[in-house]
C-alpha cells in the first residue's frame, strides 16, 4: 500500500491513507457488512476488491470472524488477477 501511495500520489489524492485507516478501524462481522461499508467493492466470498479510481485497485482477503485482512494486491487495475470476477454482496 505504501508503494501504491508513492507511485500514484497525485492520482489518488489521499485515498490510500484513508483506506488504511478504515481497514484498521473496521470491525465487520461478515464480508456482506464490508460490502455495505464499501458499496463500490466487489465481494466474492473472502475476496474483496476495492476500486480506488484513476485506474487503481486493492484486492483483499478478509476473514471477518478472525478480524484479519490480508492485502493481496495494491496497484494498477491491469495488474495481478485483473480478470477476477466478483460480485457485489446482497
Amino acid at each position: 500500500m505504501a508503494e501504491l501511495a508513492r507511485n500514484a500520489r497525485d492520482a489518488l489524492d489521499g485515498a490510500i491513507p484513508a483506506l488504511v485507516a478504515e481497514l484498521e478501524a473496521g470491525r465487520w462481522q461478515s464480508t456482506e457488512e464490508m460490502a455495505e461499508f464499501f458499496p463500490a467493492a466487489d465481494v466474492d466470498g473472502m475476496k474483496v476488491r476495492i476500486r480506488l479510481g484513476a485506474g487503481y485497485r486493492v484486492d483483499l482477503l478478509a476473514d471477518c470472524e478472525a478480524q484479519m485482512i490480508l492485502i493481496e494486491y495494491a496497484g494498477s487495475e491491469t495488474g495481478a488477477r485483473a480478470d477476477k470476477t466478483g460480485s457485489k454482496a446482497a
